[in-house]
């Protein structure tokens, strides 16, 4: 029997002796489950994630009473360094709280220069993580390593990330010394802290959602990446337990083995591959690599499936997961990673992913040998309309080159600025247009809408990856910047009026604000309320605006089910209005669920039904109908 209060000692063992190189009794399974704890015991999301002893006990009681093999503490690891160098935080009664970053805590060289750094035992929630990670310790015995968030993550928070992608291109130096600062005087202090409040402690793990591919390129992750999680690693004693171990995107990179060699490189103990690249690349390729290597690994089954799956959906993944991850000479060094139970995941699909895998344990396997992962597979989270990671439908390789009409050689000259990324030459290259006598509708229809079409489905076919679109979008601005007086003293109309938000209690932009860019570059008109928005706030506007679409994100699972809210709302105010919803989590099916008019998987789609909606609008109007 324990000598602590909880007993997670088994599982403990199992994932020492993998983190340690060595073969495991059995394969154990790890989560990050907090939110769910939080909402499954019954408590206020501000008092869960500011009081440690309750954030503990209430991981604890929960994780121990469904049977995990090991203790989760995975708190809101994006914000609490942001917040400790001044950002702000929103707080939410059911959800994770989240920094609000609307507006960029180091924005430029004034900015860095006066910005104090952090006391890790004195600021902001900083001292909340040491001390939850020690009441952890003294509860099950078991030193719970500490979370960071990783330097390009934590740089994005800082900066905003379009901020930090466009000052990459024009001022990467810049760049450098903000990521300089945030290792040398936040993260290894913190971490360093961490160390010494835990003296047995040996792992650091980083998160970097945001470092991963294709929100970055692969050659921003070997420049402002790779090099400052060495470095910060260095600054903590060399420990090979200084890691970040959840990127993904491994279904975006060119080359799969030397991505992966990158992975092992910065997380040494094992390779983590999550859903959805675990199930589109499928698990065989990594049983090969891991095979061919000789590393511990560990497959992820993703968010999605485990809120939205059928008990036997989950029941085939689990079970192939195991199966493929426990085979082969390194099978006994594999572990399960179910990411993540939020506070919408039904406690039955909770309790039918930990039964799956006591049933494989036990050897009752009605799956043995099917393996439905893989290039050619389908995903059971995919059947409702989603796209791979909601960023791309994985269309044809070879690319949607633009193939419209033969241009006047100083509309090519536009447009071919806009597709080689130069916002220092467009403008010329649209005021020498005008100069020549060309009118302002012309240059925008055939210089600077053409380029933006094709930038989205390159994107689509995922041959240009976020920061390209970005740097394409700069572009174009820096074009109609141009334009815009002339455009607005001819009263020439936009192809529409789009009024876009993240929905009340998300505080995620970057997908709606690429849909903002394309819808831009493609004559729209968008009034952007950005973050957090709340159902009164988008009817107001949309009626000020006279809007033609309006169009809801929400990157959250947590935060869905306000898209339904604000349909109903924007029904019962009487606006008509075709309402369109995107996201991460979003599918075709949620959106047919909630009486959505229509759905986009990834910002280059959002354009084309926007485009559509506006086209049956004309079509009608011409009718008389």
């Amino acid at each position: 029997m324990s000598k602590y209060e909880f007993d997670f000692e088994s599982g403990v063992k199992q994932i020492k002796l993998i983190m340690d190189g060595k073969d495991a009794e059995y394969a154990p399974v790890t989560t990050q489950m907090a939110e769910y704890c939080m909402k499954y015991g019954g408590h206020n999301g501000k008092r869960f994630f500011s009081d440690p002893e309750l954030f503990v006990r209430g991981n604890l009681e929960v994780q121990s009473e469904l049977g995990f093999d090991v203790p989760d503490m995975v708190w809101d690891v994006y914000s609490v360094e942001a917040e400790a160098l001044g950002g702000n935080m929103a707080w939410f009664d059911d959800l994770y709280p989240a920094l609000d970053n609307t507006a960029s805590i180091i924005g430029n060289e004034k900015d860095l220069a006066r910005i104090k750094a952090p006391d890790p035992f004195k600021t902001a929630r900083m001292p909340w993580v040491l001390e939850a990670l020690q009441i952890c310790k003294e509860m099950t015995g078991y030193t719970h390593y500490i979370h960071y968030c990783a330097p390009i993550n934590l740089c994005a928070q800082v900066m905003q990330f379009e901020h930090m992608v466009l000052q990459i291109d024009e001022n990467p130096k810049f760049v450098h010394k903000v990521l300089d600062f945030l290792v040398e005087e936040v993260l290894a202090p913190y971490i360093n802290a961490y160390f010494k409040v835990l003296p047995d402690a040996t792992i650091a793990n980083g998160k970097d959602a945001v470092g991963s591919l294709p929100f970055i390129t692969e050659g921003i992750l070997e420049e402002f990446s790779v090099p400052y999680i060495d470095k910060l690693r260095k600054l903590c004693g060399d420990r090979p337990g200084i890691r970040c171990d959840n990127w993904w995107g491994d279904a975006f990179s060119s080359d799969l083995d030397k991505y992966w060699d990158t992975k092992l490189h910065v997380t040494p103990q094992y390779l983590k591959v999550q859903d959805p690249d675990c199930f589109q690349i499928g698990t065989q390729r990594i049983r090969e690599y891991v095979d061919k290597t000789g590393c511990a690994s560990s497959y992820g089954i993703g968010t999605l499936l485990l809120q939205n799956g059928t008990r036997e959906d989950i029941t085939r993944r689990v079970h192939e997961y195991m199966e493929m991850g426990t085979g082969g000479p390194y099978g006994k060094r594999f572990f399960l990673y179910l990411c993540s139970f939020s506070a919408q995941t039904p406690p039955e699909n909770v309790k039918a992913a930990i039964e799956a895998v006591k049933r494989f344990r036990a050897g009752d396997r009605p799956y043995s040998g099917e393996i439905l992962s893989g290039p050619d597979g389908v995903a059971a989270e995919a059947a409702g309309g989603k796209g791979f990671m909601g960023i791309y439908l994985g269309g044809d390789k070879e690319g949607k080159v633009d193939e419209g009409p033969q241009r006047d050689a100083v509309f090519q000259d536009i447009y071919d600025a806009v597709m080689e990324f130069d916002d220092g030459g467009c403008p010329g290259l649209v005021q020498a247009a005008l100069d020549q006598g060309e009118d302002a509708s012309e240059i925008l229809d055939q210089g600077l809408i053409p380029p933006m079409g094709e930038v989205g489905d390159l994107f689509a076919t995922g041959e240009l990856f976020v920061p390209e679109m970005l740097m394409a979008a700069r572009a174009m601005k820096a074009g109609l910047e141009v334009l815009r007086p002339i455009l607005t003293a001819t009263n020439s109309k936009p192809k529409g009026v789009v009024v876009l938000a993240t929905v009340f209690g998300d505080l995620h932009d970057i997908g709606k604000n690429l849909v903002g860019m394309m819808l831009e570059g493609a004559g729209f008109k968008v009034v952007d309320l950005g973050v957090n928005t709340k159902s009164e706030e988008i009817i107001k506007t949309a009626r000020e605006v006279d809007a033609d679409v309006i169009g809801l994100s929400a990157l959250l699972t947590t935060t869905m089910p306000f898209m339904r809210k604000i349909i109903q709302e924007i029904k019962e105010a009487g606006i008509d209005v075709p309402v369109i919803v995107g996201g991460a989590p979003v599918s075709r099916t949620f959106a047919d669920e909630i009486s959505a008019d229509d759905y986009g998987d990834n910002a280059p789609e959002a354009v084309s039904i926007c485009k559509m909606l506006m086209s049956n609008e004309s079509l009608r109007a011409g009718t008389g109908a």
